[in-house]
This record gives C-alpha cells, sequence and structure tokens, in this order.
C-alpha cells in the first residue's frame, strides 16, 4: 500500500459547491456507516450515486486510520478483476494467480491490521461477485474495513445496508441548474421570469441530476425557452462536451444504456412495454397490456421485481391500495424508443383500448355489472 498520512482523503472529493440538495442523503449514508460494515447508495441512472458515496466517505475519512480509497469498477469487466482492481486503487497491485490459487488471499493479506473505508464505485455489472467478494472481506477476523458501494440494485451481503437516492427536490434541481449554467454563461442567474421555464427543465429531466447538469450546459448554446422545446422532443442531444466524463455518463442516453445492458430480455421487452403508460400503474394493469405468448403474467410480475430492483421502476405507496410502478420520463421515452426503433405499436394500441375500456367502466358502471 502506498505512503499516506493517517486519516488521508484518498477519495477524490465532490468540487466545491458541487453538491447539491444530498446533506441528508449523505448524513444517511454516514449513520449507516456507524451501524453497519457495508452500504450500498442505490437510485435511477443519473441520480448521484457515486457523488454522494464520495461525498459521505470524505465526510467519514478522518475515522480510519489508513484513509478512504476509491476503486472505479464500471471498467471492470468480470469479477476475476475485483481484487486487482481494489488492490491497484491501494497502490500494491496483487499478482496474477497461480492456477487453482485465490487472488483474494493476497489481497486480504494487504489489508491485515489496516482501518480503512473502501469506496466501490458502480458495482451493477459485478453485483453477484461483488457481493461475494465483499462478505469475505467483512467475515475474516481481525480487519477493520468498511465499504460504501454505489450500484443501481444492492449488494447482497450479510448485514448490508441500503441507502436509497430519489429525484432531488425541486428547489434544490433549480439551484443545480443555476450552478451549472452559470459555469458556461457567468452572467446567469434564476430570475422571477425565467424560474417557471427553468422549474418545467428540471421537472422535464426527472429532477435527476445528471440530467440537470447536461440541459444546464446547453444553455451556452441557446435560450431556455428553446432547451425546453427540444427535451419535449428527445432527451438525446444532452451529452458532456469537457470529454472529462466517464463513458457512462458522457450523455443522457449513455446512462441508461448502461442499465439497458444489465437487463434480461424479458425485462428490456417489458421495459419498452411500459413505456406506453403515461403516469403510474398497478402490476394487473401492466400484465393486462403487456401480457402476450412470450411474455406471460408471471413472468411480468417477476420482471416488473427485477425492473425496480435495477432501479428502472420507481414505487409509489398508498395507504389501503396496491402497490403502483412508475416508469420516470428519460427511461420512459428510451423505452418509447424501443418500441419506435423495433416498429412495434401494438402496444399502444393496447393501451388505448385498455383505458378507453376502463374510462367507460367507471362513467357506466351499471352496464359492466
Amino acid at each position: 500500500m502506498r505512503g499516506h498520512e493517517p486519516g488521508q482523503i484518498v477519495v477524490p472529493a465532490v468540487p466545491p459547491g458541487g453538491l447539491v440538495g444530498r446533506t441528508a442523503e449523505v448524513a444517511a449514508v454516514r449513520r449507516a456507516l456507524d451501524r453497519g460494515r457495508l452500504v450500498t447508495v442505490t437510485g435511477l441512472p443519473g441520480v448521484g450515486k457515486s457523488a454522494v458515496g464520495r461525498a459521505a466517505a470524505t465526510a467519514v475519512s478522518a475515522d480510519f486510520g489508513d484513509g478512504a480509497w476509491l476503486v472505479p469498477l464500471d471498467a471492470v469487466p468480470d469479477g476475476d478483476g475485483l481484487p486487482g482492481a481494489i488492490a491497484a486503487a491501494l497502490g500494491a497491485p496483487v499478482a496474477p494467480a497461480r492456477p487453482g490459487g485465490d487472488p483474494f488471499a493476497a489481497l486480504a493479506d494487504r489489508l491485515r491490521d489496516r482501518r480503512l473505508l473502501l469506496v466501490l464505485d458502480t458495482c451493477e455489472h459485478l453485483t453477484g461477485a461483488c457481493s461475494d467478494l465483499v462478505t469475505r472481506l467483512l467475515l475474516m477476523p481481525g480487519r477493520d474495513v468498511r465499504i460504501v458501494a454505489t450500484s443501481r440494485e444492492p449488494l447482497r451481503a450479510p448485514g448490508g445496508l441500503t441507502v436509497s437516492l430519489r429525484a432531488l427536490p425541486l428547489r434544490f434541481a433549480v439551484t443545480l441548474f443555476a450552478r451549472r449554467a452559470a459555469e458556461v454563461v457567468p452572467d446567469f442567474r434564476i430570475t422571477q421570469e425565467n424560474r417557471p421555464t427553468v422549474q418545467e427543465i428540471c421537472l422535464c429531466l426527472d429532477r435527476l441530476p445528471l440530467a440537470i447538469e447536461l440541459a444546464a450546459r446547453q444553455v451556452a448554446a441557446g435560450s431556455l425557452k428553446r432547451l425546453h422545446a427540444r427535451l419535449r422532443e428527445d432527451y438525446w442531444f444532452l451529452r458532456d462536451p469537457s470529454g472529462q466524463a466517464t463513458a457512462r455518463h458522457e450523455s443522457l442516453r449513455a446512462a441508461i444504456d448502461w442499465t439497458h445492458r444489465l437487463c434480461t430480455p424479458a425485462e428490456r421487452a417489458l421495459w419498452a412495454r411500459l413505456s406506453v403508460f403515461p403516469g403510474s400503474f398497478r402490476l394487473g394493469d401492466a400484465q393486462e397490456v403487456c401480457a402476450d405468448a412470450c411474455l406471460h403474467e408471471q413472468a411480468i410480475g417477476t420482471a416488473i421485481t427485477m425492473l425496480v430492483n435495477r432501479s428502472v421502476l420507481l414505487t409509489e405507496m398508498q395507504t389501503g391500495r396496491e402497490i403502483q410502478f412508475r416508469l420516470p420520463a428519460t427511461l420512459r421515452a428510451y423505452g418509447a424508443e424501443m418500441l419506435r426503433e423495433a416498429g412495434d405499436g401494438r402496444w399502444a394500441h393496447r393501451y388505448q383500448a385498455w383505458q378507453a375500456d376502463r374510462d367507460s367502466r367507471h362513467r357506466y358502471p351499471g352496464q359492466h355489472a
């Protein structure tokens, strides 16, 4: 392990003023670290999991004599590369294991008698391998290692806790937009005149930090009203012109593509079909509209559960009623594009017929007894 001072913050700090509206979430991660040795930060694509995980690690780094260390995993293709990625982040690459050897043993030896925090960033494509490795790390005696993981679905390990991020409250979404817009247009300010348009832009983008930051940078290229009009057509022009973003964050589409690739064929098919729902729906609604011979009702129930776990679908609890689900606007647009590319308009027609029948039943209940 490379030399460092006790309590050194090796996790790259979030830029000053860069984290907006996440004080409560960072505090929740810190409290969870007091209760358990593994905390997974989950949420939608672009909701700010990495930023919150890094901010929480920075805040608690002084509690760890051997520092807080960032381990980026987005470029690690499979579980075999995990021990080496962690060791490399610590400055001590693990030598390739001999045939039949265990690379984890060399990593565990590196961590012997260390008190440190690991931030495993972007675990969703390696959830099984990460869960196994984390479990082995946390169960080994004599090691005081704690872990913050960022993932679109929770890691499964004994004693693991989860902090789920939701979209930013609207007032913080507007503040974030203003800060990022001012970076490209220094005299940009929120005024009484432009606030409603900025609010509409943030709502179009599900109040997701990545999408808002990408949109705010477009202010240099035109007016807010033009930006709003373009967002009503599509989202895929939003990208980072700096070239400094990671591949999955260079554009809004890339962030969603990353999640889409992790889904099974059944989950992808249902994601596309659910895009015909403009708002919330129940499981039974999805089964009535989206089921066919290839995706039967039971398979839809399973796929919905997985899409919730993968932070594609949001759940909305209503007292005394069934759980409702919602596909956020950006993910709904992505699903609708999948249908267009496939030339498959039957699901929109099925939804329209289903909605008309439901409206008729509500309007004339006696005729449907």
